[in-house]
């Protein structure tokens, strides 16, 4: 029996920790690993249990990409195919109403580089690297690296990192605001799950809210407002509120 794609654990109360596990090809994507971590992603979004998700890769790397050994017979049909499976996975995490923290070791390439950064708090390792050589294999960027790198880092650096197939280091990468913690890299992993145990601890409710209006971003500002209005009301009304308010005057942490 071949040994998982992704290794699936519970490193703190409310944390679901899902990592890729293909360690000999520095976690390159294979149909079954990304079959795998849809499930896992879609469970946890269902699951009262988890409160926040880790994305990571086991073996000191994050995910190489695409496995291009998969790539040779490929045709209009099961390419098209293939990309709405990989868009399943997209929209489970960029949808996603809890917290997602993406922990990147070593390398975040292409596809790697596009989960990475579908999470709200990505933390990287000194000696991590993000890659984008589509254009340099005769592809197109693909797991929504249209879209999330330009709403992290702006369009002139996305163009300049998907266009000419560029690489970036973790410190320039934090500079240019395209991850949100480096730190050495024996700490991400438990930076990753500090970052997620202080998320987990929010209010569920608002939490979910919150990111369905940052989600709405960019969009104008009517939408925005109404969205914000309907959200505001349902936590005025609901049973958040009152145990934070308590916390607040009582000085403690909050117990949501």
């Amino acid at each position: 029996m071949s040994e998982s794609p992704l290794i699936v654990d519970r490193p703190g109360d409310g944390i679901l920790r899902l990592a890729f596990n293909r360690p000999d090809k520095r976690n390159a994507l294979s149909p079954e690993g990304i079959a795998a971590l849809t499930e896992a992603v879609d469970g946890a979004l269902i699951d009262d249990t988890v409160r926040a998700v880790i994305l990571t890769g086991s073996g000191g790397h994050f995910c190489a990409g695409g496995d291009v050994g998969t790539m040779d017979d490929i045709d209009g049909v099961s390419g098209r195919a293939r990309m709405k499976r990989n868009h399943k996975l997209v929209r489970a995490l960029v949808e996603a109403d809890k917290p997602i923290v993406a922990a990147v070791e070593g390398f975040a390439a292409g596809a790697g580089a596009g989960i990475a950064l579908t999470a709200d708090t990505v933390v990287m390792g000194t000696g991590a690297q993000m890659i984008f050589p589509f254009l340099r294999l005769g592809l197109v960027p693909d797991y929504g690296l249209a879209y999330s790198l330009p709403r992290r880092a702006g369009d002139g650096l996305a163009r300049q990192l998907l266009l000419y197939g560029g690489r970036i280091a973790a410190e320039e990468a934090e500079r240019k605001g395209l991850v949100d913690r480096v730190v050495a890299d024996e700490a991400v992993q438990a930076t990753a799950l500090e970052c997620a145990t202080e998320l987990a601890g929010r209010a569920p409710f608002a939490m979910r809210m919150a990111k369905r209006m940052l989600a709405q971003a960019p969009s104008g500002l009517d939408a925005v407002l109404e969205l914000e209005a309907l959200s505001q009301t349902l936590a005025f009304t609901g049973d958040e509120l009152p145990e934070g308010l308590a916390a607040f005057r009582d000085k403690r942490p909050p117990r949501f």
